[in-house]
């Protein structure tokens, strides 16, 4: 940071300290049109370009000047063109200013999701947490935004108002020096997400999703095995999911070539998992992984896959002798289910859900009837006692029944995956940094994190007919108009109030002004 000597500076009380001038290369056709005091023009590239800078005290006992950001530029013989929203002081509330806020959608979040932003400040400094949380809830409000584009909704949202005494910029260059500290300073990263399994439930779905990656020079981006679905090279985006909860936990970016498999080793040793209950699916089985999900306390369930030997053998010596009810929001279904013990710690529980059987056996015979290509009743035969059928190994103490319910508490994930692809649209990014993307995968995380808040402030109102984004689109519609030294709030409907309260969000009326 540089700091020079220099006249016409004020010191921390305002007062005007008068220090020899150094001789100035600025025109004076250019000098005359400066527009305030603690102002200086710079030439770049042969235009003239104003910037603000405000007083600091040296360690010498001098004063200095800290340069700050620029506020116009000034043509020769013509004057000064300030940049849009520049105050003066002498014209404190500019004609250019922005006196309307898009408030509702951004509130709604502040207050939904304040325990993220809690977790957040409790890992990184407050500004630092401020503009983590800022940029995601631009991103979980608007669905995907590029970084040069965030600026622009921050300012023209509620958010530029609530954080206006913290020091962070939402500018293209500030979002990326955050993105870049997020993925090359993880000392802290790591820490909030080992809080969050600590705090968690401790039984954890971990998946992968593949993302389209359009930079030519980033050095995760690689042809994967979605490449003639994508089109191009891809990422992997590895989370993980509290299965009770709902809650993501963590999440971290791989090369596209890797497979599910490959990077749990390298997710287990960053976060030292302790006591966890992985719940996972095939993509993630092998017996170097088994031995991962079994240290420390950690345990497993996971699918076998149908070409193994203990598959194998395990279906051969089916014959179910128990048998269960498993309930899922309103409905409920029987299960029977079959046991084998592998080894000492290891077993193989294979379950057969009757009525999910019997609804894959109808609907594969009305492809047959429909007459749909590789539909046969061969085939039908053949496969009818799979529908239906689970065969999950696992280490764990639970019960047959236990294990099959935990197992399909993870579809939670897949549902956050859903989210991420469809309404998040996390589909193609370009980051041609590899620290950068690391850190925009946290972003993710935290978007994640938003979204689930969301999910258990709309299941309040017991409405399927109200969604999350039929919320957002009601809470858009209040905006803060600047009325004198108040923001004030407009365009509410007292209906969407009554439908805010039962979630837990209160729209403030007025806010002060600065």
């Amino acid at each position: 940071m540089w700091y020079n000597d220099f006249n016409d500076i004020t010191d921390m009380n305002g007062r005007m300290i008068t220090m020899p001038r150094k001789p100035s290369s600025i025109p004076e056709n250019v000098q005359k049109y400066r527009p305030d005091i603690c102002t200086e023009i710079k030439e770049i590239s042969g235009h003239y370009y104003v910037y603000s800078y405000h007083s600091i005290k040296l360690p010498s006992g001098n004063w200095g000047k800290k340069t700050d950001k620029c506020i116009g530029k000034i043509v020769p013989d013509q004057g000064f063109i300030p940049n849009k929203n520049y105050i003066s002081k002498d014209n404190p509330e500019s004609d250019d200013e922005i006196t309307v806020l898009e408030y509702g959608q951004y509130a709604l979040v502040e207050q939904v999701a304040v325990n993220v932003r809690r977790d957040l400040e409790g890992c990184f400094p407050l500004d630092r947490a401020g503009q983590i949380f800022a940029v995601s809830t631009v991103l979980f409000v608007n669905n995907f935004v590029h970084v040069d584009q965030i600026h622009d909704f921050y300012e023209q949202s509620w958010l530029s108002v609530n954080y206006r005494n913290y020091p962070f910029k939402m500018g293209k260059t500030a979002i990326g020096t955050m993105l870049d500290n997020l993925g090359r300073r993880t000392i802290r990263v790591v820490n909030y997400e080992k809080n969050l399994l600590v705090h968690s439930s401790s039984e954890v779905a971990i998946d992968g999703h593949a993302i389209r990656s359009c930079s030519e020079e980033n050095d995760l981006a690689e042809a994967g095995y979605k490449f003639c679905a994508l089109g191009e090279d891809q990422v992997n985006l590895l989370m993980g999911y509290d299965v009770n909860t709902g809650k993501p936990l963590f999440a971290r970016m791989f090369r596209g070539s890797c497979n599910d498999k490959s990077t749990v080793d390298d997710l287990v040793d960053l976060l030292q998992l302790n006591n966890i209950l992985f719940i996972v699916d095939r993509g993630f089985y092998s017996e170097p992984n088994l031995k991962l999900f079994s240290q420390n306390g950690n345990s497993y369930i996971i699918p076998v896959p149908s070409h193994l030997n203990s598959f194998k053998e395990t279906m051969a010596q089916v014959k179910y002798t128990g048998s269960f009810y498993y309930r899922s929001g309103k409905k409920h279904s029987r299960v029977q289910y079959f046991e084998r013990k592998v080894t000492d710690t290891r077993r193989i529980i294979v379950s057969r859900d009757i009525d999910e059987n019997e609804k894959c056996r109808f609907n594969y015979q009305r492809c047959i009837d429909q007459g749909k290509k590789g539909y046969t009743p061969e085939k039908l035969e053949e496969q009818k006692e799979f529908f239906g059928v689970y065969v999950l190994e696992t280490n764990s103490s639970k019960s047959a029944q236990e294990v099959f319910e935990s197992y399909k508490r993870r579809r939670g994930i897949e549902t956050l995956y859903q989210y991420i692809k469809n309404r998040a649209d996390f589909n193609n990014l370009k980051f041609e940094d590899f620290y950068k993307e690391q850190g925009f995968s946290f972003i993710m995380l935290v978007v994640g994190q938003i979204h689930q808040e969301m999910i258990k402030a709309q299941q309040k109102l017991h409405d399927n007919t109200t969604s999350i984004n039929d919320l957002l689109l009601k809470a858009r519609a209040m905006k803060m108009e600047k009325r004198g030294d108040f923001w004030m709030l407009k365009n509410v409907k007292k209906k969407d109030l009554a439908i805010f309260e039962k979630i837990g969000f209160k729209p403030q009326e007025r806010i002060q002004a600065q």
